[in-house]
């Protein structure tokens, strides 16, 4: 059902308590610097509230306190970019806040949804700066930066009661884990728990810890997103559900697998969740890969590519160490590149193949990887620019790139703003094809695998792939 939407409101807000004077100027990292101004986005999505009686608006009005307060400690959301893109003014400016209502309830508007709908949950307007003189608005858009936002937010009421949250953070200035311990913050507060010792994201954010590990260099480049001729057609996001027991006939065929092969054996201690999903789908896009070059009459193809983004807090503790009261919070994380050269002339299963180049590529990743091989790539890019370095040839070999992100063990479902854990998370960014998310599910025993692909290519995926699809956006059944 295509639900109407009505925007309430929109507007800054900014925190509690002005930021120290010491604390107006935050240096950006290498790694910021050589990330384009674009937005994490991730909606989260709650069934009807535990008190019937309640009020949406005076709801959404403690959303606006408590926000408002916990931008106190996270005061560089409040602020906004310096031309350059090399620090962040804290300035206070505020965080963008939009209130909407749906003429519909969640299973009218939510259920069974194409993805592409799932745009109009997150915020996207254009909001006034510093009063409601026209000449001063500026535009906000989520899926390519506009403007000078850092965070902003979406609540969407639901006829029956239920509410979204969309949320969407610039990746100038963090990554997913950053977005996460946010939310969980921000709903600590909202629940009255702001003193909460046994939260781990209830710790206090530590903003030069990225500087630490990566210091910048005041001679970069502006980092802008490198302009792509979409030749793929219309991107789809197809949500699969890798279950306990699907994973462990993985597991089985991967072991039954290197038993007869001349290589190490694979032993079940290595047979994580991430790497045999993501070795599992990597080898799906290699095929569809395969498939489409020589559906277009192309010469064989041989050498493929993928990247999976590594979360580095608890693999660099020997580089710089925080107190146990501390989080680091930023972009602290690096990507891991990992290269393929496929034989198309022997027909042998190369899912073990890539399973163990991708866990032998994550497994080396460590505070030596940081200093000797993340940092000297990353100067490079900041001095050249993405764009012309992913031009070199070296770069663009390969006929494809697969592009992982793990969300696994992440608190994602943790964000209970007083109304109850979400009954459904989902990121919501469909603009790179070949782009795989990875969540664990309820149970933290199965992963929810995000994919983005061109439309043309659904049919070329394997019917063992297709088979565990979900017919949904959302993992729940809602009341």
């Amino acid at each position: 059902m295509e639900a109407k939407m009505d925007v309430i409101s929109k507007e800054l807000i900014k925190p509690s308590s002005p930021t120290p004077q010491d604390s107006k100027t935050l240096e950006l990292s290498l790694l910021d610097q050589i990330i384009p101004h674009f937005f994490v986005r991730f909606l989260f999505v709650y069934e009807k509230q535990r008190q019937p009686s309640v009020d949406p608006s005076k709801t959404t009005a403690q959303l606006k306190k408590s926000l408002s307060e916990t931008l106190t400690k996270f005061y560089p959301l409040a602020g906004k970019l310096s031309p350059d893109h090399h620090s962040v003014d804290c300035d206070d400016s505020g965080v963008l806040f939009v209130e909407a209502n749906v003429d519909a309830t969640l299973s009218q508007a939510v259920q069974n949804a194409p993805f592409e709908r799932f745009s109009q949950y997150m915020p996207s307007e254009t909001y006034i700066r510093g009063g409601n003189d026209d000449s001063k608005a500026v535009p906000f858009d989520a899926n390519c930066g506009k403007g000078d936002i850092l965070f902003a937010v979406q609540i969407t009421w639901f006829r029956c009661g239920g509410a979204s949250i969309g949320a969407c953070i610039s990746h100038k200035v963090a990554d997913f884990m950053s977005l996460i311990a946010f939310m969980n913050s921000w709903a600590a507060m909202n629940r009255g728990e702001n003193t909460s010792k046994s939260d781990l994201l209830m710790k206090v954010p530590v903003f030069d810890y990225g500087t630490r590990i990566f210091p910048p260099l005041h001679n970069a480049v502006r980092a802008e997103r490198p302009k792509h001729t979409n030749n793929e057609g219309k991107m789809v996001c197809k949500r699969f559900v890798f279950n306990k027991e699907k994973i462990t006939e993985l597991k089985q065929i991967l072991i039954s697998s290197s038993s007869s092969s001349s290589t190490l054996p694979i032993v079940p201690e290595d047979l994580t969740r991430v790497k045999v999903v993501s070795a599992f789908l990597w080898k799906q896009f290699i095929n569809v890969a395969v498939a489409k070059n020589n559906q277009a009459g192309g010469a064989n193809v041989s050498l493929f590519k993928a990247s999976h983004t590594v979360n580095l807090r608890s693999r660099i503790g020997n580089l710089q160490t925080l107190s146990s009261n501390e989080f680091a919070f930023g972009n602290i994380m690096v990507p891991v590149f990992i290269s393929f050269t496929l034989n198309q002339n022997l027909q042998t299963d190369f899912y073990g193949d890539l399973f163990r180049l991708m866990g032998d590529a994550l497994s080396k990743v460590n505070e030596d990887y940081v200093v000797n091989r993340a940092v000297p790539l990353f100067k490079i890019i900041a001095t050249r620019g993405l764009e012309r370095v992913s031009q070199q040839p070296t770069w663009n070999m390969a006929i494809h790139e697969t592009r992982f992100s793990s969300y696994c063990r992440f608190p994602i479902c943790e964000t209970d703003f007083g109304w109850g854990k979400p009954v459904s998370v989902g990121p919501v960014d469909i603009s790179n094809s070949s782009m795989i998310i990875l969540i664990s599910t309820k149970d933290e025993e199965g992963i929810e695998a995000w994919v983005t692909m061109s439309e043309d290519e659904v049919a070329l995926f394997s019917d063992d792939l297709l088979s565990i699809a979900a017919p949904g956006f959302f993992s729940s059944d809602f009341k």
